[in-house]
């Protein structure tokens, strides 16, 4: 067992190595093209028909940008998604990721955005919709010859980082972060000007009615919405994200067939979705996003949960 087990862990440090290798390689290769530390950034447009689309990159000056290369068909970029999403998590209100994508199939690229929910707040996604390195000007613009690429930019909007290596990002961002020059610059959007949950909970005390469908079988249930906070503080492009079913009375459904209930649970699933998005509906006076004193718009996500007491 012993020269088996040594013989395994020799060959998955093997793996390893050549697996590092090959990305140190392709960034050495791929990376040296890029624009340097220290150029200034060119200045796009984002480009969607998501909510994005009224923004260009100079917008988001004052605050560190990583601007990351990919497309929904491209494997390395899918892998690097969990990293990138961490990257969002970890820094949340310090730091704008914008997403160009080298997509031509907005309905894929949509898709897969929704698929791996890259959808935080301050994460911008936009793309051409044209071919890469034939009908695109974007990536033209940074030199990217492979994806994913990464650019860190700075908040007086120079390069910091190039690379193709989503580790090196991940690096310099602790660097930053642990030096203290990864500072809040984000307000997220505010209820009633209240940065604790507590007007949110009050509002929906007050206006969530519990759907009929799921009331006569004790269905409880969360959704998420999502929904974009305008500069005037106005509610537009309501939706609901995810519904989950989180648990139902048996003595009300014990006599149920397996179809019976199966339908239930739909119609009820249903109607917290309808509910979510009329009680959304009706609340305004949000504060929208700042940047500095710049007002954004932005993407919200808000948790709505039907319990029975």
């Amino acid at each position: 067992m012993i020269p088996h087990y040594r013989t395994l862990v020799t060959s998955l440090l093997l793996f390893l190595s050549s697996t590092f290798a090959f990305a140190q390689d392709a960034d050495d290769q791929y990376a040296k093209d890029l624009l340097k530390p220290g150029t200034e950034a060119p200045d796009f447009p984002l480009q969607s028909k998501r909510p994005d689309s009224s923004y260009k990159l100079s917008d988001f000056r004052t605050a560190y940008v990583l601007l990351d290369f990919w497309a929904s068909w491209c494997p390395d970029c899918r892998k690097d998604i969990p990293a990138v999403k961490e990257i969002a998590k970890t820094y949340g209100d310090k730091l704008v990721i914008v997403s160009q994508s080298m997509d031509t199939d907005s309905a894929a690229w949509n898709n897969c955005i929704r698929k791996y929910n890259m959808d935080y707040a301050s994460w911008f996604h936009s793309s051409e919709l044209k071919k890469w390195k034939k009908e695109t000007t974007v990536d033209r613009l940074y030199h990217v010859n492979w994806i994913p690429t990464l650019y860190l930019i700075d908040p007086e909007g120079k390069v910091v980082l190039a690379t193709v290596m989503v580790d090196k990002v991940q690096a310099k961002l602790k660097e930053l972060d642990n030096a203290g020059q990864l500072r809040h610059c984000i307000t997220m959007p505010r209820y009633k000007g209240d940065p604790t949950p507590q007007s949110v909970v009050k509002f929906l005390t007050a206006n969530l009615q519990y759907p009929e469908e799921a009331l006569q079988y004790g269905i409880t249930g969360k959704v998420r919405m999502t929904f974009i906070v305008n500069t005037d503080g106005k509610l537009d492009s309501i939706k609901t994200k995810k519904v989950e079913i989180t648990s139902y009375k048996k003595r009300f459904t014990k006599k149920m067939t397996e179809a019976e209930l199966d339908n239930a649970i739909s119609l009820a699933a249903k109607a917290f979705s309808d509910e979510g998005k009329r009680v959304m509906g009706k609340m305004d006076g949000w504060e929208p996003a700042r940047m500095g004193n710049k007002k954004m718009r932005m993407r919200f996500t808000l948790p709505i949960t039907f319990s029975l007491k």
